[in-house]
């Protein structure tokens, strides 16, 4: 409490500000106290999307997506609901932004096909809405933390829509990259997109990945050390470096050892700029087994007992105590 009024008088002498309060709500997000520290959730938008597509009464499902990939199935059966697939999609995806990341993946999915869904496409939206019936009232679970540390997840499916994509579109061989960064254990920024290049390794496809991912750690790791140099709250990135965690290890190697080899020299440059970063010791690239990788929720579907266990660390639904 002394840290945040502190930090209110000093916004003070800049910004004209209202206190208002304890926050019960903010852009459509309800902030509630919860057993575990505050809950963070989307309820009213949830029911909205669930009434925009007519399943109120549905039975619920345990994963948000098939863990077979989703193509554009051309040539396949059309559509056969009424509703508006590019506007339940609109919601789903500020949803997912916001207070679910369990379903980003899914959604994203989904928003590629926005322009000409057919009726696979629209089974895969009733399936999220499916899963979001079970799980109305979830949300991010802000638990508190004797220290602030800094973490990131990166991750890809290497080429994950070969023989699902038509084989003459290049996106067949496209991999999807997956990554969050977490800040006192709870999902700050993730993201789920398919890779704008076509990997030809699954090394090079997680290295691409991680460098998506340093894109946006290494900004936030700046702000955060800059706010504790005036606020003196307790964070890991004041004199260590934040860590990054990577399944494979060939793409943990190339992003610690600063040279090229044959078989990495034809990555493309852009891909290397956090490199400076890491010698300085301002981000430790680590290797983490796979079944800790919480960014594998955002790379593919995942069968039920995987995606549960890394779902409930993730929204902060069980206590994160793992070891990395």
């Amino acid at each position: 409490d002394k840290i945040i009024d502190k930090m209110i008088k000093s916004l003070k002498k800049d910004f004209d500000l209202n206190v208002e309060g304890t926050v019960e709500a903010f852009l459509g997000v309800e902030v509630i106290a919860h057993k575990d520290g505050v809950l963070a959730r989307q309820s009213g938008l949830t029911k909205r999307i669930i009434a925009a597509v007519g399943m109120e009464k549905a039975n619920s499902c345990k994963t948000p997506a098939s863990t077979v990939g989703l193509g554009a199935d051309i040539g396949g059966p059309p559509r056969r609901e009424s509703w508006s697939y590019p506007s339940v999609v609109g919601m789903l995806l500020y949803l997912a932004g916001n207070t679910r990341p369990d379903i980003a993946f899914a959604v994203h999915q989904c928003a590629r096909f926005s322009h000409k869904p057919m009726k696979i496409h629209e089974d895969a939206v009733k399936r999220i809405v499916r899963y979001l019936v079970g799980t109305i009232d979830k949300g991010l679970i802000f638990r508190p933390q004797d220290e602030i540390v800094l973490e990131a997840f990166a991750d890809a499916d290497f080429a994950g829509l070969w023989n699902i994509e038509d084989a003459q579109d290049p996106t067949c061989v496209k991999s999807r990259t997956g990554y969050l960064i977490r800040l006192g254990k709870v999902p700050v920024i993730w993201k789920s997109k398919l890779q704008t290049l076509i990997a030809v390794s699954t090394m090079e496809a997680e290295y691409v990945a991680l460098s998506m991912c340093m894109r946006e750690l290494i900004p936030l790791r700046r702000l955060l050390k800059e706010v504790q140099g005036v606020f003196k709250f307790k964070s890991s990135v004041s004199s260590t470096a934040c860590t990054l965690f990577e399944d494979n290890q060939g793409a943990v190697t190339l992003a610690n050892v600063p040279k090229m080899t044959p078989r990495s020299k034809h990555i493309a440059i852009p891909y290397h700029f956090f490199r400076e970063h890491v010698r300085k010791n301002e981000v430790e690239v680590r290797h983490i087994s796979t079944d800790k990788q919480l960014a594998d929720l955002l790379t593919k579907g995942l069968v039920e007992a995987k995606f549960e266990g890394l779902r409930d660390r993730l929204m902060g639904w069980c206590e994160d105590d793992e070891e990395y």
